[in-house]
């Protein structure tokens, strides 16, 4: 590998994530409630005018100084961690050129004024994620899997299309800053359910929610540096950041927030029971992300906006962490199946310290930031039962208690992934000479990532009585997972006869293939009705034109004698009637 290009894509990378901070920083702080008025700073570039409403406008406030700040470290961290884990790797130059070009795109999102030019680097980033997952594009996995995740996001891109349409029809503007104003103004639009459910179906695409949750997963072929990236700051936080960004629109509509809810609620516990019968450990961590980004849209749903984004900002360092972690792991052994692991923690200490820091964090241990987060998003819920919400307080009391469940399956199916790739329980163990400690680039962004997992929890707000329920759950569900493993089982077993059909992952792209079989046949169906009943019409009328017309054609010989004779005749016939009548 060229030692040179490495360093200049390291410097490029350090110099964007340098912008990133001076641009973030003067924001960090500004009072941008979401029903208050904008407090950030708009900047326009390029004013369109009435041309399609197209501009080049920035607006820079708390929130996208945190999502700038976020994707910036996290892209510098892996680029810097890249350069040992792909040594050698014979199209390290593309990649990372993408990985700039990814985090460009994500920092468009995030500090765009103007929605079209969210959209562009909205869908910027599906092209590059798309083309990192398909790194290793000589493996089948990876080709399907970049194909699944292009195909699935569409899906929710065309809610996205379709929601700045209507957004622009309803407030006569595409600059989010407007929008925001109008929405905190007392003639504000009302009816914005429609408008809401789109973003709504963007964000499920984006984010990997219920029922779009797979494709997520089928992305881990690609190097795990990107695995890191796509989880912990760019593509799946996009949607999150959607949802922060559009708030007060969405927030406008129970049917709205109600139905985040529920899909919140059913991805959130259905992720995590998928993780708990992994035997991947990056699988494992996949439907983790799944299960984590459902908390914040949770939080969101119910009002717990500052909830939802501190545990944005909490998910961004600590499963950057893990993903690095399993890299750490894979470069040493050569594999992320959970069965090939064990013992590990003897000859990767730094790494098996780390990996404890982030799957504590995950699980929701104090003192880690994955802690206080977890706990500021159950509070929210709790807070949004007994007072004002966007919800019904029915529906806060079902986000709770499927929370706190899926908290305790959290708690499990962490420390069963953490025990069989360190201590040994349900995996052989390794000898300590057989595998080795990952080299100091690697390991260097695992020690800023710990750091930050525990020092971000300064930050965060912190309720004594749900940090005690929290508490108390991770304990039982931690010793519960510990008894399991001790007797020698999978804590997997636990789910009981239901655990074949999660291990399958509930056979979930049967589901895809016979959708996709009903489409194709109502498309038939759709394609015979145009041809055999639609188009008969106008197939009849053309018909009869053609015969009308070579009907006439006759009458045009060309012989100058017949035309005299069919005139004369004509002349006679009318001649005739006129004295008839």
């Amino acid at each position: 590998m060229n030692r040179r290009y490495s360093a200049s894509a390291v410097g490029i990378t350090a110099v964007m994530a340098v912008c990133a901070a001076v641009v973030a920083f003067p924001r960090l702080g500004d009072d941008t409630g979401p029903y208050g008025l904008p407090a950030g700073r708009t900047t326009t570039l390029v004013d369109g005018g009435d041309l399609l409403g197209v501009s080049v406008t920035f607006y820079v406030d708390h929130l996208s100084a945190v999502m700038l700040l976020l994707a910036a470290t996290v892209g510098l961290l892996v680029q810097v961690y890249s350069v040992a884990y792909l040594a050698g790797d014979a199209r390290y130059r593309s990649y990372t050129t993408i990985i700039q070009l990814f985090l460009v795109a994500m920092a468009t999102v995030v500090v765009a004024d103007n929605l079209w030019l969210l959209v562009v680097g909205w869908e910027v980033m599906g092209l590059c994620s798309y083309l990192l997952i398909s790194h290793h594009w000589e493996l089948a996995p990876a080709r399907a899997g970049a194909v699944k995740a292009f195909l699935l996001t569409r899906i929710g891109d065309l809610g996205l299309l379709v929601a700045v349409f209507a957004i622009g029809q309803t407030f006569g503007t595409y600059e989010i800053s407007e929008v925001l104003t109008a929405m905190a103004s007392p003639d504000a639009p009302e009816g914005l359910t429609a408008i809401g459910l789109l973003l709504v179906v963007a964000v499920i695409g984006k984010s990997a929610q219920f029922p779009l949750h797979t494709w997520l997963a089928d992305a881990m072929p690609g190097p795990t540096p990107i695995s890191a990236l796509i989880h912990a700051a760019t593509m799946v936080a996009a949607g999150v950041f959607l949802v922060a960004r559009l708030y007060p629109v969405l927030a406008e509509s129970a049917v709205t927030m109600t139905v985040l809810a529920v899909v919140a609620c059913v991805t959130m516990l259905l992720a995590a029971l998928l993780a708990l019968t992994s035997g991947d450990l990056k699988r494992v961590l996949a439907w983790s992300t799944v299960s984590q980004l459902a908390y914040m849209f949770a939080a969101l749903s119910v009002g717990g906006y500052d909830a939802g984004i501190d545990h944005l900002l909490s998910h961004g360092a600590f499963k950057a962490l893990l993903f690095l972690v399993a890299g750490s792991v894979a470069h040493a052994i050569g594999s992320t199946a959970l069965r090939d692991m064990g013992g590990l923690r003897v000859a990767m200490p730094l790494t098996f310290l780390t990996g404890t820091i982030g799957f504590a964090a995950l699980a929701g241990v104090v003192p880690t930031v994955g802690f206080f987060s977890k706990d500021a998003v159950l509070e929210s819920a709790w807070h949004a039962i007994g007072h004002d919400a966007p919800v019904a307080p029915l529906v806060a009391v079902v986000v709770l208690v499927v929370g706190l469940v899926t908290a305790a399956v959290t708690v499990v199916y962490s420390f069963r992934a953490w025990s069989m790739t360190f201590v040994g329980h349900g995996a052989p163990a390794r000898a300590s000479v057989a595998v080795h400690e990952a080299p100091p680039l690697m390991v260097g962004p695992l020690v800023v990532l710990a750091a930050a997992t525990l020092l971000l929890s300064l930050a965060m707000p912190f309720d004594l009585l749900m940090g005690l329920v929290t508490t108390a759950i991770v304990v039982a569900a931690g010793w519960l997972a510990w008894r399991t493993m001790s007797a020698g089982r999978d804590p997997a077993s636990l789910l009981g006869p239901a655990q074949p059909a999660f291990t399958r992952e509930l056979d979930w792209d049967l589901g895809y293939a016979g959708a996709g079989v009903v489409a194709r046949r109502a498309g038939d169906l759709v394609t015979a009705t145009d041809r055999d009943v639609i188009g008969f019409y106008p197939r009849a009328a053309a018909a009869t034109s053609v015969w009308l017309s070579r009907v006439l054609a006759r009458a045009q010989s060309g012989n100058a004698q017949t035309y005299v004779t069919v005139l004369a005749a004509g002349a006679l016939l009318t001649t005739l009637l006129v004295v008839v009548r």
